[in-house]
């Protein structure tokens, strides 16, 4: 039984080393509630459950008015992609956003970086995102996203 435990041990290490290298490019979002009531984190559909289940730390489930939240979220499925789908609540109102990235490889090995958002706005709110920053070398990006 000694040897058994090693082999799991080397097992899992070797699972996170390749679970490690076929990690999508993190994003980095900041999320700030521009409203005058706390809004509040309500993942609902299953890409939403997956950002969340991606993210370090978790998103705060309330965020104050006028406060802010930073987080991580970094895809386990493959080095080419990741994505970030995010829904907010303030009262009636809903905001959901959707920040991707995709490499696309083109002739040759060359791959071609593609970083999109949107913002959906429901109950007369308003939302918006935006890129703030992008890495060429290691595809990183940060997104902004607002609330009110």
């Amino acid at each position: 039984m000694k040897s058994f435990k090693p082999s799991i041990m080397a097992f899992a290490l070797t699972a996170l080393h390749i679970s490690a290298a076929v990690a999508g490019p993190p994003v980095t979002v900041t999320f700030k509630n521009l409203g005058t009531q706390t809004a509040t984190y309500t993942p609902i559909s299953n890409n939403e459950a997956i950002t969340k289940a991606n993210a370090s730390p978790t998103p705060q489930v309330s965020v104050i008015a006028n406060g802010t939240d930073t987080y991580t979220i970094q895809s386990r499925i493959s080095p080419d992609y990741n994505h970030a789908n995010l829904r907010y609540q303030i009262g009636n109102k809903e905001c959901v956003y959707l920040a991707t990235f995709v490499a696309a490889t083109g002739s040759g090995a060359s791959k071609t970086p593609k970083w999109n958002h949107t913002a959906t706005p429901g109950g007369g709110a308003n939302c918006t995102i935006k890129t703030t920053k992008t890495n060429p070398s290691s595809y990183a990006w940060s997104v902004e996203i607002t609330m009110k």
